[in-house]
C-alpha cells in the first residue's frame, strides 16, 4: 500500500508541476497510469482474498488433525488399559504356578481327589490336569488319568472324559486299570455315536477279564446295546 500511495503522489505531483497547460498526451498518459494502478489494486485484493481462503482451509485442516489426534490418544489409552489387564492376568497365573510349585506331588493328587469326592468337578479337572502335566512319571499317574476321566464324565463332558480314558489305555497298555478304563471309555463314546466301537471294548472286557466286576458291568452294557 505504501508503493501505491507513492505512485499516486508521484502522478499527482507531475500533474501539478505541469500546471494547467498539460497536453492531451500527458492527460492520456495519466489515465493509463491510473488504469494500471486500479488493475494493481484489484490484483492485490484478489491475492488477499485467495490468501484468506488458504488460511481458512489451513485452520480447518488443523482442526481435523487435532480431532484425529484425540481419537488416536483415545485408542492408545484403550490399548494401554488392555495391556495392563493382560499383565495383571499373567501375574495372577504366575502366582498360582508358584503356589502349585510348593505343593508336593502327593498333596496335589490328594487335593484333586478330594475335589472329585466332594463334587467340585471343575476344581478336580484342574487339579488332575496340573498333576499330569507336572508329574508325568509319578507313581499315581495312571490313577490320575482315570480320575480325570471320572471328573469330566461326572461334569457331563463326555468327549474329554473319553480322551482321558483313551490316553490311559494308550500310554499304559499293561495297567491294572485297563479293564475299568475300557469299560468307562466304552460308556463315554456311546453318546458320541460310536456304538459299534463301544461294543468292541465291552466285549474285550468280558473276554479278557471274565472274572472281574468290570466284566459283569460290561455284559449289562452290551445287553442294553442290543
Amino acid at each position: 500500500m505504501k508503493n501505491i500511495t507513492k505512485l499516486i503522489f508521484m502522478v499527482g505531483s507531475g500533474f501539478l508541476l505541469s500546471g494547467c497547460v498539460a497536453s492531451q498526451t500527458d492527460v492520456g498518459t495519466l489515465k493509463l497510469q491510473l488504469q494500471e494502478l486500479n488493475n494493481s489494486i484489484v490484483q492485490m485484493q484478489s491475492n488477499q482474498a485467495e490468501l484468506a481462503g488458504k488460511m481458512d482451509e489451513l485452520n480447518q485442516n488443523l482442526t481435523v488433525s487435532n480431532e484425529n489426534w484425540s481419537q488416536i490418544d483415545g485408542q492408545f489409552s484403550k490399548i494401554s488399559a488392555k495391556l495392563d489387564d493382560v499383565t495383571a492376568s499373567v501375574n495372577r497365573l504366575s502366582a498360582k504356578e508358584a503356589a502349585a510349585a510348593t505343593v508336593s506331588p502327593s498333596d496335589l493328587f490328594s487335593q484333586a481327589k478330594s475335589h472329585l469326592d466332594k463334587g467340585a468337578y471343575e476344581a478336580a479337572v484342574s487339579g488332575f490336569n496340573l498333576y499330569i502335566s507336572k508329574y508325568p512319571t509319578s507313581e499315581n499317574i495312571e490313577q490320575a488319568y482315570m480320575y480325570l476321566g471320572d471328573a469330566y464324565s461326572a461334569a457331563g463332558q463326555t468327549k474329554p472324559a473319553a480322551v482321558a480314558y483313551a490316553t490311559l489305555l494308550q500310554k499304559f497298555p499293561s495297567s491294572k486299570l485297563t479293564a475299568s478304563a475300557r469299560l468307562k471309555y466304552a460308556r463315554s463314546i456311546i453318546p458320541l455315536g460310536k456304538k459299534e466301537e463301544a461294543k468292541k471294548y465291552l466285549s474285550s472286557v468280558v473276554q479278557e477279564f471274565a472274572s472281574s466286576a468290570e466284566a459283569k458291568l460290561a455284559k449289562a452294557e452290551l445287553a442294553k446295546l442290543k
